[in-house]
């Protein structure tokens, strides 16, 4: 089987384009038994905030692509198309028409990988009827459909696919030293809190810093944890870490803002601001704040949720988790101790918080990882799932 991955890598970074540079570097550092890639970088925009935007420009660079495509199956006899569906946003299913318009019908297979959601709820709620007709058209019966769990297969079904098969996201083991360093100094802090001699407990939220991702709604619960805790007059304070990058000006503005206000910023025990943004981070940079940290709070209410990686990222490193009831969420956190909300509540979030000061999740968070999100078991699934064609 000669496949093209018709699918971008970073830059922009995020979630999708790192699993699919992942994808291409497992696969091809492994056995294929005669499977054969060649990958057309399909980067339709240069920054984060350009993601889901139309330009112009960006219809010219997928005509480019799909150029480039046709040459792979022209000269290199590529049979088989790899490509990742769009969430339920009008201009990114217009894009898909596009490349399947010109793409589909010189290829012998088609897969998709189902890495964001909503396109099936979005087909039967917003969609209009001939919206709905062309896409089924263009996006029905792939030979097979890759989803991330569960909760994707309905997204994948709409459309009618010969196979589906479930491939959960994996990531490279970012602490293979968590025995020998990671979990002794966990427990240490754990066991000094517990005592009253370590007053701090440090929270990490991670990811597109937007609404959406639950930004405000930590901060907010962040806020009122700490006020509780003064009210009571208990010797602990919780801080919030913020990694990430801004979709716009007016999140970051609005960031800037909350983050000033009293609550947050003038405590009678703190001379210092509760939270602290750090920005994008990678590599080392990014594998110290896991370690440092205590907890991972992402309530997201994103639409196109599948399965983030900062919390496949945050049960590598064992930590606790806070997360929302949403779309992929859950199936991924099943088996953990994660403390799972129903919405975006400040109250319900920093009543989370305060459950796992004490908590012992650990080892079970990082079992978890290992079990089921490490590397290894993400590309052998997707060698395994491409053999079945």
């Amino acid at each position: 089987m000669k496949v093209v991955v018709f699918a971008h890598t970073p830059p922009p970074f995020h979630g999708q384009s790192y699993m699919v540079e992942l994808m291409l570097a497992g696969l091809k550092s492994r056995d294929r038994d005669g499977l054969q890639i060649f990958h057309v970088n399909a980067s339709l925009s240069d920054r984060v905030e350009e993601i889901g935007k139309f330009k112009w420009k960006k219809l010219f660079l997928l005509m480019k692509y799909c150029v480039r495509a046709w040459r792979c199956h022209l000269f290199d006899g590529a049979d088989t198309f790899y490509y990742i569906p769009a969430p339920g946003k009008r201009n990114a299913v217009y894009r898909d028409w596009l490349a399947m318009v010109f793409c589909r019908p010189i290829f012998k297979r088609i897969i998709f990988h189902w890495h964001a959601a909503g396109l099936g709820s979005w087909l039967e709620k917003e969609a209009k009827p001939w919206e709905r007709r062309i896409t089924r058209r263009l996006l029905g019966r792939a030979d097979l459909s890759i989803v991330l769990s569960e909760f994707g297969r309905a997204d994948a079904m709409c459309l009618s696919p010969k196979r589906i098969e479930i491939v959960p996201n994996g990531i490279p083991d970012p602490c293979p030293d968590f025995e020998k360093r990671v979990l002794p100094d966990r427990q240490r802090r754990q066991k000094e809190r517990s005592r009253g001699e370590l007053t701090s407990f440090i929270v990490l939220f991670a990811g597109t810093c937007s609404e959406a991702k639950g930004l405000f709604a930590t901060l907010d619960a962040v806020a009122l944890v700490n006020q509780q805790f003064t009210d009571r007059r208990l010797p602990i304070s919780v801080s919030l870490v913020v990694a990430g990058e801004f979709l716009s000006n007016a999140e970051r503005n609005r960031f800037n803002q909350r983050i000033a206000r009293s609550d947050l910023n003038a405590c009678e025990e703190q001379s210092r601001c509760l939270v602290d943004y750090v920005g994008f981070v990678s590599g080392p940079k990014k594998d110290e704040l896991f370690r440092r940290c205590d907890c991972l709070c992402f309530p997201s209410l994103y639409p196109a949720e599948g399965q983030p990686v900062t919390i496949i990222e945050a049960l590598a490193f064992g930590l606790p988790v806070v997360a929302t009831r949403w779309r992929g969420i859950p199936d991924l956190l099943a088996g953990s101790e994660a403390r799972l909300i129903d919405d975006q509540d400040p109250k319900a979030i920093a009543n989370a918080l305060k459950d796992l000061l004490n908590a012992e999740t650990w080892t079970m968070n990082r079992k978890l990882f290992l079990d089921n999100y490490s590397l290894d078991k993400y590309v052998d699934g997707l060698k395994c799932a491409f053999a079945k064609l």
